[in-house]
């Protein structure tokens, strides 16, 4: 089968700097311009690419107020064909999964062969939409892809995962959602913005997609927000260190780390895991999905997750269930039961060995409707939201993305804290379905102590399920294994482009020396002298480290966001006006190549003693 039809969806957002709060009404102001993020425009400027390789039909979708045909203006600009704009009040207060019945309702009438949207917005972060529209469409799909090629009908796209990278293939039709820089969207031109209001645009309402509105809007949302909370950045007062004598300011810096307590990382009290015994109730059951990475290892977000969930397993009255795959992770059940697990569930099927999103989905709803737990609590990581959305989507369940906070409110409910604008706002979601899901953050949550002698009963079911739409052909690492890991590290060293590219291996040497993890500005990934998988900011990760140590980073907004909850700063800059310095608790205003040394030294006799 050709690639004949091409859709891509696409998001009008607010400027995140511009998004401001309503402390009376409690709501979100977007009063100021709106654009389309950077992910929808390099899906935008995919499809005019392929349109163009295979002659296909190109369009553009979305759904929003009127406001919102500038972006499908500027998409017509950019080449694409043709563009509709599902527009209608029935639309109004729609979460991800309402949004995702919406576009797969006009996508399925349509018959695309590909669909392309970008791997997530930038106000909401989720990246549920592209999952849920491929389950309800029934079609394969490819997340964050990098590049990609289409032979026929077979499509063949190098994806980002957490570690690294996977080459994935698939028969169209397929859905792909975009990483941001696969491809460089086109200049707009006046003259094409011009020439773009004479092609062929469609309004369609409501009405149009289905004679049932209530499954779209407020009314189809599975999910609905509390209120919304300002994030307020931090209040820091930066102390400048005299850096002429690079030796004595080593040693003032590591004092003043000391009175701000960020060198007891490791010796930090954590509570116990809670270890009471818990049975089992319908209903009430609360499941956290353990992940592994490619070394076979459970990953820290994964007993994080556990150590939150047996306080809420506890409250709600039933048993903490570690749900795992593929039947591999049982050898594991003695390490997630000292975490808390009451039970570890394993699911064991060959279509999960390489972690096929549809697959996954299928198996985990099989026992969802058979179980019926309370809450569903996966890992935000590239594996769980790769399958997460298509469970709700499956199950019509409401999921909460990438949230940084449990709590349980007055009624015994779940309340997912998300963030959303950049990490600037927090909203308070709750489910209007059983069991109520979310996905977590890694960092976010308190690790708690395990109890080693502690035991679980361990169960293995066999379901029976559809051949995968999709194959794992290769999957390969780009972290750095002799450098302590990203994920809840205590300690991160930062590396900004003023290194350069010669001075990030002398950096990587003072992360192990003083045991730290080491993360990137965009700047130095785009360079591709760190992997993307370290990058933090606003398109990267967000991390919650006790220290953190920024090298040669100049402060640019993207890259402050992602440091937001970091608790003490050190900035190394040889800029006094530099912006870091606002952020910063301690700055060193120096050559990074002359002051690192003199600190490596003073902070490894700090550690040492």
């Amino acid at each position: 089968m050709p690639l004949r039809k091409i859709a891509v969806c696409v998001k009008q957002i607010p400027l995140i700097e511009d998004v401001s709060f309503d402390p009376v009404t409690k709501t979100i102001r977007r009063d100021g311009p709106t654009v389309m993020g950077s992910f929808d425009l390099n899906a935008v400027a995919y499809a005019v690419e392929l349109g163009k390789q295979f002659g296909a039909q190109t369009t553009s979708v979305t759904m929003g107020p009127p406001q919102a045909q500038s972006s499908l203006l500027e998409t017509l600009a950019m080449g694409i064909d043709r563009a509709v704009h599902l527009q209608d009040r029935a639309f109004a207060g729609s979460d991800t999964l309402a949004t995702a019945r919406a576009l797969a309702a006009w996508l399925k009438r349509e018959a695309f062969d590909l669909v392309l949207l970008g791997k997530y917005s930038l106000d909401a972060e989720t990246g549920q939409v592209g999952p849920e529209i491929a389950e309800l469409l029934g079609i394969a799909q490819i997340t964050g892809i990098r590049n990609l090629s289409v032979d026929g009908d077979l499509v063949r796209a190098e994806r980002e995962s957490d570690e690294g990278t996977e080459e994935i293939e698939c028969r169209l039709p397929a859905l792909l959602t975009c990483a941001e820089r696969t491809t460089r969207p086109p200049p707009l031109r006046p003259s094409a913005l011009e020439a773009a209001k004479s092609k062929p645009f469609t309004t369609l309402s409501a009405a149009d997609l289905s004679p049932d509105p209530s499954q779209f809007g407020f009314a189809g949302s599975p999910t609905w927000v509390q209120e919304v909370r300002v994030q307020q950045a931090p209040s820091v007062q930066c102390k400048l260190i005299d850096s002429a004598d690079p030796t004595a300011a080593a040693q003032q810096a590591v004092a003043e780390l000391e009175r701000l307590e960020a060198l007891n990382a490791a010796g930090r009290t954590r509570r116990k895991a809670d270890t009471a015994a818990r049975i089992s109730a319908s209903g009430r059951d609360v499941w956290v999905v353990c992940e592994s990475n490619l070394a076979g290892e459970i990953t820290r977000g994964s007993l994080e997750l556990l150590s939150a969930g047996g306080e809420l397993a506890g409250k709600v009255g039933g048993a903490l269930v570690a749900l795992g795959f593929p039947a591999a992770m049982a050898r594991h059940a003695r390490l997630l039961a000292g975490y808390g697990a009451d039970r570890v569930l394993i699911i064991d099927h060959p279509a999960l060995d390489s972690h096929r999103p549809e697959s996954i989905a299928e198996a985990a709803a099989q026992l969802v409707a058979q179980r019926r737990p309370w809450g569903l609590l996966l890992c935000a990581s590239e594996l769980g939201r790769d399958w997460g959305p298509r469970l709700a989507a499956r199950l019509s369940l409401g999921l909460t993305g990438d949230a940084i906070g449990l709590e349980l409110d007055a009624q015994g409910r779940l309340v997912a804290l998300k963030p959303a604008f950049g990490g600037n706002i927090v909203a308070p979601i709750l489910s209007k379905t059983y069991p109520q899901m979310a996905t977590v953050r890694s960092g976010v949550l308190e690790l708690a102590h395990p109890e080693p002698a502690r035991r679980a009963e361990v169960e293995v079911v066999n379901p029976t399920l559809a051949p995968p739409l999709s194959r794992l052909v290769k999957a390969t690492s780009l972290l750095d294994p002799s450098i302590m890991p990203l994920e809840g590290a205590e300690i991160v060293v930062g590396v900004g482009a003023g290194v350069g590219a010669e001075g990030v291996a002398r950096v990587k040497q003072f992360a192990r020396t003083i045991g730290a993890a080491i993360c990137a500005t965009r700047r130095v990934t785009d360079m591709g002298w760190l992997p993307r998988q370290l990058q933090v900011g606003l398109t990267g990760k967000a991390m919650e480290a006790r220290l953190y140590v920024a090298i040669g980073i100049r402060g640019a907004p993207n890259h402050v966001i992602g440091i937001k909850r970091a608790h003490v700063v050190v900035a190394i800059n040889n800029d006094p006006e530099a912006p870091i310095f606002a952020r910063a608790n301690v700055g060193l205003v120096a050559d990074w190549q002359q002051i690192l040394p003199a600190l490596e030294d003073a902070m490894r006799m700090r550690l040492a003693n």
